[in-house]
């Protein structure tokens, strides 16, 4: 859909996936019609508004995705119902902040693993412009159900889609593809995680770092040590524990410089523990979590 003014957003996700099997009734595998049964926009004074008449062009923007397509007024075969809320709020300099949640039903196949129905959170964000606000409820409707479209896909454990997302444009679907990753460990895809260390999404290179940590291939250390990130506490940490469970010469020289020089406490913590992982095998302590605002100047061996 194009728009005349600058937009953003993000989605808040649930982040549990699981690995089931699924195929629509009578459709190709992993196609399921969808059939949308209500929009509600919440209000200011907290009462709630029925928005039914934006339903045909929400349904319309389902018409790009790869597994949920709408289903139609005759449509006779089991549709998974879908329900949208939203909520429009002011914003500094005459921006517009819409939150809009959409929840699906999940297929009965996979409901004793992900629960009778998932969600997503988009939070879209509008700079300037005369776009509608129904416009911008059906681009931030379209954003969540190409995540939830991205999730029942990743659920059917599909390792084509996720190296496809692993190189999508949108940072929140890499995330997704991810998170899977994270809970498999597929051989067949280090080396489309490490290219993402310098992917300039931090969330997105901590993760790509915690996910190289349990793939068990020491080939990934010196990438890992070579795009750290030390002004970043979140991302050093991952580096820190990554490189515990690697192993191997360079990432225990590696921790013990960092044990030896780190002037962060709680970096200073997890360097130690992870180098004493490294050299015995032993489990950690429970480890340290990020807290407080990132360190506003380097010193020691972060400068």
């Amino acid at each position: 859909m194009p728009v005349a003014s600058s937009i953003a957003a993000r989605a808040l996700l649930v982040p549990a996936l699981a690995l089931v099997g699924c195929a629509g009734e009578g459709g190709e595998p992993g196609s399921r019609a969808v059939r949308i049964e209500q929009v509600h926009q919440r209000l200011e004074d907290g009462g709630v508004s029925d928005e039914a008449r934006l339903i045909p062009a929400i349904r319309g923007s389902l018409g790009g995705l790869g597994g949920l397509h709408a289903a139609g007024r005759d449509h006779r075969g089991v549709a998974l119902g879908a329900e949208i809320w939203f909520q429009e709020q002011p914003a500094d300099g005459g921006a517009r902040e819409i939150y809009l949640q959409a929840q699906i039903d999940v297929p009965t196949e996979a409901r004793p693993l992900l629960g009778p129905q998932i969600h997503a959170t988009v939070l879209l964000e509008r700079s300037g412009g005369d776009v509608s606000l129904d416009d911008d409820v059906t681009l931030a409707a379209e954003r969540a159900f190409a995540i939830l479209d991205t999730r029942l896909a990743l659920a059917r454990g599909d390792v084509g889609v996720v190296r496809s997302l692993l190189a999508a444009d949108d940072p929140e679907l890499v995330l997704l593809a991810l998170e899977w990753i994270r809970e498999r460990a597929p051989a067949e895809l280090v080396a489309d995680v490490g290219a993402l260390l310098t992917h300039p999404d931090e969330r997105v290179a901590a993760l790509a770092v915690e996910c190289l940590g349990y793939s068990g291939d020491r080939g990934q250390v010196a990438a890992i040590i070579r795009e750290a990130r030390p002004r970043s506490r979140t991302h050093t940490l991952e580096v820190y524990r990554a490189l515990a469970r690697l192993r191997g010469p360079e990432a225990l020289g590696y921790l013990r410089f960092a044990a030896a020089n780190e002037d962060d406490s709680i970096l200073q913590e997890e360097a130690e523990r992870s180098l004493r992982l490294a050299l015995t095998g032993i489990p950690a302590e429970p480890r340290a979590t990020p807290g407080g605002p990132e360190p506003r100047l380097a010193r020691g061996h972060r400068q």
